[in-house]
């Protein structure tokens, strides 16, 4: 299932309340009806925008409308993950992939061993070599790591062919992070939450202009039977 999709489920009852609406300062609440889960809440103030409920806490701080640059001519469920994540407030002296933004990507690892053996196999010639260098990437595939420190201490401390080092195999795989469910999640939360507050505020705009045009269509009704 993918991410839009379970955010999709999750939130398919929500309804919006809106706490305070005061220009910047904004506090939108999205829950189900007599029940907290998957419940958030938006919270904006010049600058910043934060997400709170059962998916954790996140800020974010760009530019003083946070609504403006997140929402800005995007359509239902557009997201930018990967420059929504520079603006993730992380805390100081942690870097850009140190955040809740990422996790590791234990079925990228696996595939990275594995196309790391096809072209180790394609030129080895040693067949006792060959034999070894599939043995440890047996034992290193199939292990659901979720951390990826255990992922390269496995493989730091694999046994492989002498001429191998665990070092150029990491090396050669590149990074094996990907978005959080969690992360990817808010990023849905705020587009459609957005979107939800933006909605109601046209139509209540709509149903003023409307009040308004009655008794100026009244009078004018008024005159032409007079």
């Amino acid at each position: 299932m993918s991410n839009l999709i379970r955010f999709i489920r999750d939130v398919s009852s929500h309804q919006l309340e809106v706490i305070r609406d005061d220009g910047l300062y904004r506090h939108l609440r999205f829950s189900r009806p007599n029940t907290n889960a998957y419940y958030f809440d938006i919270v904006t103030w010049p600058g910043y925008l934060t997400v709170t409920g059962d998916m954790g806490t996140w800020t974010f701080s760009r530019i003083a409308d946070m609504f403006q640059f997140f929402a800005a001519e995007r359509q239902s469920f557009e997201v930018n993950p990967g420059y929504w994540s520079e603006k993730f407030e992380s805390g100081t002296g942690r870097s850009r992939h140190d955040t809740p933004c990422y996790e590791f990507d234990g079925d990228a690892f696996d595939k990275g061993i594995r196309e790391w053996l096809e072209s180790y196999l394609a030129d080895c010639e040693d067949e006792d070599d060959a034999d070894t260098a599939k043995e440890a990437v047996r034992e290193l595939t199939g292990n659901g790591f979720r951390d990826e420190k255990d992922a390269y201490y496995a493989l730091n401390d694999a046994f492989l062919p002498h001429n191998v080092s665990s070092y150029d195999i990491s090396e050669g795989m590149g990074s094996n992070m990907k978005y959080s469910h969690h992360y990817l999640w808010i990023c849905y939360a705020i587009v459609w939450g957005i979107e939800r507050y933006n909605n109601i505020k046209l139509v209540s705009k709509a149903m003023d202009t409307f009040l308004n045009f009655l008794p100026v269509h009244a009078a004018i009704r008024e005159v032409h039977h007079g």
